[in-house]
């Protein structure tokens, strides 16, 4: 997959106005559903409800486009692996936070499910070779990199409910990322970082402040599997995983 920088900014580009016309469309039916996130004295200090689900709009987009590129410049098996690694774990716990939106879940069922999923993730980059080795050990890498996955999944929901929180830090972080990918040629990473961070652009439209929708668990926790895996697969000799997350 090789691309001039113009069809990457396309690819953002795409991706932030799909994004941008489906968030309207899921603030409708997560008021028709309920779906709401109600004010509270803690951290939840909105005025009044804000209606969830705009993680599907952001989830639809990301996965689209994302294969949508693939097919358009590169037809490899090994490739579509390497993407699919990625995004049909958080498609998994993209719908898991879903049932959370609309049902509610306890803590536990939910860390257990992140846990799973950041398992899932660090089996399938060992099986492709694509973790490395930063412990020389490969139960200790994995152990590393699922707990590493679910704090960066709990850490993008924790700003969700700031207007514009969540997706101003996922849209900062993505560009970075983009950035230096790009300019070590490391194309899949450049790729899904243009479209993530497009998606959030298009997201925040309508989620800075006064937000009108936020993503909810199921967007949250959708890029927080995207943001982790990225800082992983992102070369180390560039970038620390750490400070690829070090947005205020």
């Amino acid at each position: 997959m090789q691309y001039s920088i113009q069809r990457y900014l396309l690819l953002g580009f795409v991706t932030l106005v799909i994004v941008g016309v489906l968030t309207p469309v899921m603030r409708s039916i997560a008021m028709k559903v309920g779906a709401f996130d109600a004010p509270n004295m803690s951290r939840k200090i909105q005025k009044e409800p804000v209606p969830y689900l705009g993680g599907i709009a952001i989830s639809i987009g990301v996965v689209f486009v994302s294969y949508s590129a693939l097919l358009y410049a590169d037809n490899s098996m090994h490739t579509f692996a390497l993407a699919s690694t990625v995004l049909l774990p958080a498609i998994a716990i993209s719908a898991m936070g879903l049932f959370d939106d609309l049902k509610g879940l306890e803590p536990w069922p939910r860390l257990a499910a992140q846990t799973g999923a950041g398992l899932i993730v660090s089996l399938a980059l060992i099986s492709t070779n694509t973790l490395g080795t930063p412990f020389n050990n490969i139960y200790i890498d994995g152990i590393v990199t699922t707990l590493w996955i679910v704090g960066v999944c709990n850490s993008i929901n924790f700003f969700d409910n700031l207007d514009g929180g969540a997706a101003g830090t996922v849209a900062v972080i993505s560009i970075f990322l983009f950035l230096i990918a790009f300019d070590s040629n490391q194309l899949l990473i450049s790729a899904m970082a243009i479209v993530t961070a497009g998606a959030t652009i298009g997201f925040l439209f309508w989620n800075r402040a006064p937000a009108k929708i936020y993503m909810g668990d199921a967007g949250a926790l959708f890029l927080g599997v995207i943001i982790s895996v990225m800082t992983i697969r992102l070369d180390p000799k560039l970038l620390s995983r750490e400070l690829a997350v070090a947005v205020p």
